[in-house]
């Protein structure tokens, strides 16, 4: 027996498997690579020998000749503006000479244009928007970055061309208005092309480096004004230089020294068109004393303790709907958009322009707004109860201070100003005329109910307010007007649907009575007033109002057009009624009416209507009103004066009113001065009727 016996595995190791010896390299497999490998340098060295070949041979000559082609570069002559004259030829708007700054968009890329605006001291989000929009609509076009650059600025990117491809030095207009902000709603201002301008209506074939206009006279009368660029083309190769004979590397074969093509005269040329000039109805001595007077009707408002944030005036010719004057306060100097927004100061100011604190400086409100049409607007429901028959000259109310409430609605209870207000007087027996006199709220909530009970029609006091003009376009040649609002059955309904999702209450008795004094939902713009008020004062005639007078030719200013634009309609105004509105009318500016304070003393003979309208809106002051003319005059002018945030109109409006058509005929103005009338103002009841 073993005494130590080994042990022993019956695992057996794996044994290495042998590499096996790659087989030799044979003759003929070394052969297959070899032609392989040939066959294919050879198809590469044919393929680019044909190419080469095409390239020399074939299109040797065309490659040579495309190469040496006379391709056309365009420099555009700037037209220059047409000039706008008042009705006198005072320039309101005219052109000096200035620079522009313009690229090519394809030929430099958008840091670059970045770069560029900051150096000419252009707004540079305003001209890379510009830019963006060029790319995608018409990238070859020139584009302009800054109008009316500094000299300076222009220099130094002059002399640095190459770093800024596709860069073009205009001579230019720049516009200029001499007036600085007199008539600035009027005249509007001019600008580039905006993003969403470009290529679209009214601006379609402008080239993008087009300056238009964007508002006002500017932009109504667009195209007359612009004119037609010419243009000075010259021939340059594919490179964008002058067509010559070059040595291979580009250098002109006759030795001479390149210059730019602009620097030589052009092959061919076409002169720019001017635009026709433009001749205003406006009188820039009546423009004057309109934002004159407008300007110290809101100081006596403010000075009364109310915000008179704003306001209007407009004077037209009541025979043809010529505007002599319109103002609208807050405005703007249009000189600020010359050149574009730049520099810290222009922007801080446009920022401000902008802002809530400015309260809107660009809107006209003498055709843009729509206030409540207070008791300016009671003319037009007395008028339309002497058309329907509910009322005649001998028709009365006497007011005891009692509630008044409509035959169908016994629980409604209405009172007038003078109870409301808690001065607690009453306006006893009155007729239409007296009740026009006193604006008397209960005679016209009665001759609505009176009219509501007599008809089926829903609308028909609505209709009627229609046929002056209210709730529709007055056709004045600015753009933005207001249609304001004359509500209807229908409208009401269907606001009311949308505001509360459901027809809260129907149309009733309720809102005629309302809208009978010019409150509820009623809205009117100075502009409609106007409107209405010379239809009273011409019988009947709903003319056009309109700012354009002529169309003149350059250079010479022949008078190739004029505008006499046709009257919306004729009114039949039953002659009864307007007899006895305008004896109201006149009582309105004399002893013991509503206005007799801003009238004192006058040497004309004034008729007119005052108004003062609460407004929506927690805390919101008051609307002020006068609407009036001089009686007895050939040469008639209807002047409506809003002021937006005022206490009285008999402090704030109605003097306005006065000192206008005393300076239009030639009257030397004796108005109470702002003391006075600010005194008797303390003595007033509330601002409401």
């Amino acid at each position: 027996m073993l005494r130590n016996p080994r042990r022993i595995s019956t695992t057996r190791k794996p044994t290495a498997k042998k590499r096996q010896p790659t087989p030799p390299m044979t003759k003929g497999n070394m052969q297959v690579r070899v032609v392989t490998l040939a066959f294919i340098v050879a198809i590469i060295f044919v393929a680019l020998g044909a190419r080469l070949w095409y390239l020399q041979v074939l299109s040797g000559e065309t490659l040579a000749a495309s190469a040496q082609a006379t391709q056309t570069r365009e420099v555009k002559i700037p037209a220059q503006r047409g000039v706008v004259y008042d009705r006198d030829m005072d320039v309101l708007a005219s052109n000096v000479p200035g620079l522009n700054v313009t690229v090519i968009p394809s030929e430099i890329d958008r840091p670059k244009m970045r770069e560029l605006s900051e150096i000419v001291d252009a707004d540079v989000d305003t001209v890379l928007e510009r830019y963006d929009a060029a790319v995608d609509f018409d990238p070859y076009s020139a584009m302009l970055v800054k109008e009316n650059a500094d000299r300076d600025d222009v220099t130094y990117v002059s002399e640095r061309t190459e770093e800024f491809p596709g860069l073009v030095i205009n001579d230019d207009w720049v516009r200029r208005y001499p007036e600085g902000s007199m008539a600035a709603h009027v005249l509007g201002y001019t600008g580039a092309l905006g993003e969403d301008q470009i290529g679209a209506e009214p601006y379609a074939g402008l080239t993008n480096d087009s300056v238009v206009g964007q508002s006002g006279v500017e932009y109504e009368y667009e195209r007359l004004l612009r004119g037609d660029p010419g243009s000075k083309n010259y021939n340059v190769d594919a490179l964008g230089r002058v067509v010559t004979e070059r040595n291979a590397d580009g250098t002109r074969a006759d030795g001479s020294m390149e210059v730019p093509p602009e620097n030589l005269p052009p092959s061919s040329q076409s002169d720019p068109v001017a635009g026709k000039n433009l001749v205003l109805t406006l009188d820039t001595d009546l423009q004057a004393v309109a934002e004159e007077e407008l300007d110290a009707a809101l100081g006596r408002a403010q000075q009364e303790g109310y915000t008179g944030e704003g306001g209007s005036v407009v004077a037209m010719d009541p025979r043809d709907g010529e505007i002599l004057a319109m103002a609208s306060r807050p405005n703007f100097d249009p000189q600020l958009f010359v050149g574009g927004i730049s520099g810290e100061e222009e922007v801080e100011l446009f920022d401000y322009l902008n802002s809530d604190t400015a309260n809107s400086p660009f809107t006209n409100r003498a055709i843009s707004g729509s206030w409540p049409g207070a008791s300016a607007f009671k003319v037009f429901t007395g008028m339309a109860g002497f058309f329907h028959g509910a009322i005649d000259p001998t028709t009365t109310y006497t007011d005891t201070g009692d509630c008044w409430s409509p035959a169908s609605a016994p629980d409604l209870c209405m009172q007038s100003w003078r109870q409301f207000n808690g001065t607690g007087t009453t306006h006893g027996t009155q007729n239409f005329s007296e009740a026009v006199m006193d604006s008397n709220n209960k005679f016209f909530y009665q001759v609505a109910d009176l009219l509501w009970q007599d008809t089926n029609n829903e609308d028909l006091l609505p209709e009627f307010y229609e046929r002056f003009g209210f709730g529709t376009l007055t056709g004045v040649d600015l753009p933005g007007e207001s249609e304001g609002r004359v509500p209807t059955k229908e409208w009401f309904e269907s606001y009311s649907e949308e505001l509360n999702g459901y027809l809260e209450r129907p149309w009733s008795i309720g809102d005629w009575v309302n809208i009978a004094i010019g409150q509820g939902d009623v809205l009117v713009s100075p502009m409609q007033m106007a409107q209405a008020y010379s239809a009273i004062q011409n019988n009947g005639t709903l003319v056009t109002p309109h700012v354009g007078k002529e169309v003149r030719t350059q250079p010479n200013n022949e008078v190739e057009r004029e505008f006499t634009p046709e009257p919306e309609g004729q009114i039949d105004i039953d002659p009864t009624a307007r007899r006895e509105l305008l004896e109201g009318l006149s009582m309105v500016t004399g002893p013991g009416g509503t206005a007799e304070p801003a009238f004192e003393g006058a040497e004309l003979s004034f008729v007119g209507k005052s108004g003062t309208g609460e407004q929506y809106g927690d805390g919101k002051d008051p609307v002020n009103w006068f609407a009036g003319w001089a009686e007895n005059q050939d040469n008639p002018l209807v002047v409506v004066v809003m002021v937006d945030g005022g206490g009285h109109s008999e402090v704030t409006a109605a003097p306005a009113v006065r000192n206008v058509l005393e300076s239009y005929h030639g009257v030397e103005t004796a108005t109470p001065s702002d003391e006075a009338l600010l005194q008797q103002s303390s003595s007033m009841p509330g601002a409401a009727e």
